[in-house]
């Protein structure tokens, strides 16, 4: 029998006892399917006797923290003992420790690294009088002449076994995208990563809420739909990194990828930004403001050394003028304003606590106004956010690494309609009041805790990593809806509840409310990983998953395996694989639709006679029936160094999903049946193949370009609600964000003496439509006609200069150079005259910012 290391697991329990105050049973019910693992699998077994320590001078043992003493794993340590002579490699663990043995006495030259950090080049290290050395990697900044280092570059990571793609706080700010004010519209710029119409991102040809998007390492998305509505300051951000096939047992429910978005802390000198604090005109109808968006940081120590404040205020103002509505009825206005505070503190060495609250609110008056939508048939928009979280790091003298946080986020939303005149919806345009009133809130606890192991040996390194997170949501929605008429003018019923007839108009709408019902649901998941290195050029990860919720009540186990191989001893050509198991969490926004009501439609003829109704929209879900969805994702890929400091990478991607939920109704039903049912028929496939280049020049600059050919497509790709007024079957065709063709580029070069030329370029297959006729009915299937192929071209240039004592940048330059006429709206009907028309274009725009920057 072997020896189990119960001494290991105990200490495994201890850490459950500190995150959770709650009863044994269910600290038992946590604790036992981890011990059982470690058992079973022999990770938990006693070490070996231990065998002799080398000599003190032979042996050197390196631990790399960032400047507010926060660890660092997987930075790249390389050791030379003769400039000449081959560097030995290797790279920290989940608790910033490296070790190297049985090295030779003298003077060792050192190096670590890690992109997002600048580099520690050329550091004499005397081994054999000291046995231990702590380093300290700093963050870019972005006033690169106070510290005189160059940045790590984005070479190829043997560490790094999922496809990832990721940018540094100052890609953030220095690659020129519309609207830069805005996060979201960067990740359109990560190869993998499509931006929807809406602006919401969807990674591996996956919906937004199938992927897990992480603030902080805390889940950030709303709640009950799972879309990314809250914003943070893009001075805010530290690194955004994106994943979309082999990734660890870490990350669950969510099939389609891991988004994580990291924001800073102060340091030891207090730091002061602001930008664009000067509002910019537009021309379309002559002179006005178009936008206001400020935008100011402030960080330092609170006390030197022990606790840091960081500040990141900002705000929004745009008025939004459209040129083909008439005057006085061509204006939005819409504010924002948000914070993010952020505190750490750390209690001791080995102990850190970090606390985060992040404010949103803003206010669209005509939310949705376009050239189709006029704003007296747009609704009021206001929303809110808050999301708050605390977080502390401990690490043990064994090794061992313990990290557990909370987590509240609370989103409202109220759409209000500008009046009470009937909504009626033309061949042309939108007309009247809108039809909805809504008031919506959803919230979600978080409790959350990881714990990684000392790094073991056996026929190889062992890193052991396992954790649990906790959920509990709410969504509750408040919903009212007026009748909608399709036709030249209004329609409706008698008082007495009989059709006009004639009729006006094609179709007319009524609704019935639902019950004012909270939707609940709590998560449980755990999992374990091991990351096992045989030799120094094999990398395997392996790990099982455990996801359970309340209403689906399945117990989910999810393996994933994945593992790189390095073919050459410089690290120059790695080639990676992976697969694994996903599943997508429950998405409370669907399951509720039995709640909001019902809807009645009515059908007239040419003639104005009623041919059909009252036909009623009904949903029903039944959750003893349902599964969870289910994906199996693999990749296969290949990063080759090539001359020049040229970054090559090829990369395969398949995504096959079975089970989603998706409304259905039954095979045999009329053309015009209406009752929905919640089922498990859906089947997803998402295949894509990737080649992406980066070039590294003059240390600091860098260019990008990808191209993705792809598809994301569906056995049943219509989504139906009380909203949407399509009666159909379900129908196999592309999702909304599919784009078969895909080619990315950005960088910035150096032109002159402190100018630089950033721009930033996309070019893809328009985005697939629906063609519906009079009656909004489907008139052929989806994804036979798309919008026209999209390309634009953003140029800037930028000067940075020292005046008055302080750091300044500015920079000036047009969106959309080309002035390519992107449409973002389709007259879809086909029994209309303008059929096809497209409006809503971009145009060239010409915009500035200007950046304050100081430190102390």
């Amino acid at each position: 029998m072997a020896d189990y290391n119960f001494e290991l697991v105990k200490q495994y329990q201890k850490a459950l006892n500190i995150m959770f105050h709650c009863g044994p049973d269910l600290k038992n019910a946590i604790a036992v399917p981890f011990v059982f693992i470690l058992a079973t699998t022999g990770f938990a077994q006693a070490p070996r006797p231990p065998t002799p320590a080398p000599s003190p001078t032979s042996t050197l043992l390196l631990t790399v923290t960032d400047e507010n003493g926060v660890i660092v794993p997987y930075a790249q340590v390389y050791l030379q003992p003769a400039p000449n002579a081959a560097p030995l490699r290797s790279e920290t663990d989940f608790a910033g420790h490296c070790e190297f043995r049985n090295l030779a006495p003298g003077l060792w030259q050192l190096r670590v690294e890690k992109p997002g950090f600048y580099i520690i080049p050329g550091e004499t290290v005397p081994v054999g009088q000291i046995s231990t050395l702590d380093l300290t990697l700093f963050h870019l900044q972005e006033i690169k002449d106070v510290v005189n280092v160059v940045e790590s570059p984005p070479a190829i990571d043997p560490q790094q076994v999922a496809s990832a793609e990721q940018l540094t706080g100052l890609d953030v700010l220095n690659i020129p995208y519309p609207s830069s004010h805005d996060y979201r519209n960067v990740l359109n710029y990560i190869p993998g990563v499509v931006q929807d119409p809406n602006g919401q991102p969807h990674i591996a040809g996956a919906e937004t809420y199938q992927t897990l998007t992480l603030l902080d390492g805390f889940n950030v998305t709303q709640p009950a739909n799972g879309l990314l509505l809250l914003r943070v300051s893009t001075d805010a951000i530290r690194l955004i990194k994106a994943e979309d096939s082999r990734i660890s047992a870490e990350y669950g429910k969510a099939s389609g990828g891991v988004l994580s978005i990291i924001t800073g802390i102060g340091d030891d000198h207090f730091h002061f930004a602001a930008t664009n604090f000067l509002p910019s005109l537009q021309f379309t109808k002559g002179v006005d403001v178009d936008s206001l968006v400020p935008r100011v940081t402030f960080s330092g120590p609170l006390r030197k050394g022990k606790v840091w404040f960081f500040e990141a205020l900002d705000a929004e103002y745009n008025k939004n003028i459209l040129l083909e509505l008439p005057d006085g009825a061509d204006t939005d206005h819409f504010w924002r304003v948000g914070n993010l505070a952020k505190l750490q503190a750390n209690l001791s060495p080995e102990n850190i606590l970090t606390a985060t609250y992040l404010f949103n609110h803003q206010r669209d008056l005509h939310y949705g106004m376009s050239v189709f939508t006029p704003p007296a048939s747009t609704p009021s928009n206001t929303e809110t956010g808050d999301f708050a979280t605390i977080k502390e790091q401990i690490s043990f003298p064994g090794g061992e690494l313990l990290e557990y946080g909370f987590n509240f986020d609370q989103y409202g939303s109220d759409l209000v309609p500008a009046g009470t005149s009937p909504y009626v919806v033309t061949s042309q345009a939108v007309q009247g009041n809108y039809y909805l009133t809504s008031h919506t809130i959803a919230r979600r606890w978080q409790a959350l805790a990881d714990i990684s192991f000392a790094p073991q040996q056996w026929h190889g390194r062992h890193e052991l990593k396992a954790g649990i997170d906790l959920d509990r949501l709410a969504y509750n929605p408040i919903l009212r809806r007026a009748p909608i008429s399709y036709g030249p003018s209004p329609c409706g019923l008698s008082p007495n509840g009989v059709p006009i007839v004639p009729s006006p108009c094609s179709r007319y709408s009524q609704f019935l409310p639902g019950p004012h019902i909270e939707t609940h649901n709590a998560e449980l998941s755990g999992y374990i990983q091991d990351r096992w290195s045989p030799t120094d050029h094999l990398l395997i990860e392996s790990g099982l998953r455990y996801d359970w919720d309340e209403i689906i009540r399945d117990s989910l186990l999810s393996p994933r395996l994945a593992g790189t191989y390095i073919l050459d001893t410089e690290a120059n050509t790695k080639l990676s694989a992976g697969i694994g198991l996903f599943y997508d969490q429950t998405n409370l926004a669907v399951v509720s639709h039995p709640f909001e009501g019902q809807r009645f439609d009515y059908f007239f003829g040419n003639n104005g006679d009623l041919t059909a109704g009252p036909i009623p929209m009904t949903f029903s879900v039944d959750q003893r029936a349902l599964r969870a969805p289910r994906f199996v994702n693999w990749s296969l890929a290949l990063e080759h160094k090539l001359p020049l400091a040229t970054y090559l990478k090829v990369e395969f991607l398949r995504r096959h999903g079975t089970r989603g939920l998706v409304y259905n109704r039954p095979v045999s039903a009329s053309p015009l049946n209406g009752n929905y049912i919640l089922e498990n028929t859906r089947e997803d496939h998402y295949d894509a193949f990737q080649v992406s280049a980066h070039k590294v020049f003059l240390q600091n600059y860098l260019v990008t370009a990808s191209y993705t050919r792809s598809k994301a497509r569906s056995n049943q790709v219509l989504d139906f609600n009380l909203d949407n007024p399509l009666y159909s079957s379900q129908l196999l065709g592309p999702y909304p964000w599919d784009a078969p063709n895909r080619f990315l580029s950005s960088g910035i070069f150096p032109i002159i003496k402190q100018f630089d030329l950033a721009y930033s370029a996309e070019a893809r297959t328009g985005f697939p439509f629906y063609v519906v006729n009079k009656q909004q009915q489907l008139a052929e299937p989806p994804g036979l006609h798309r919008f026209p192929t999209y390309y634009s071209l953003n140029l800037f240039l930028e000067k940075r200069f020292h005046l008055f004592g302080k750091y300044w940048a500015l920079r000036g330059g047009f969106n959309n150079i080309t002035g390519r006429k992107n449409p973002t709206y389709v007259n879809n009907d086909i029994d209309s005259p303008g059929f096809l028309s497209f409006g809503g274009f971009t145009h060239r725009a010409f915009t500035t910012r200007i950046r304050l920057l100081s430190r102390k």
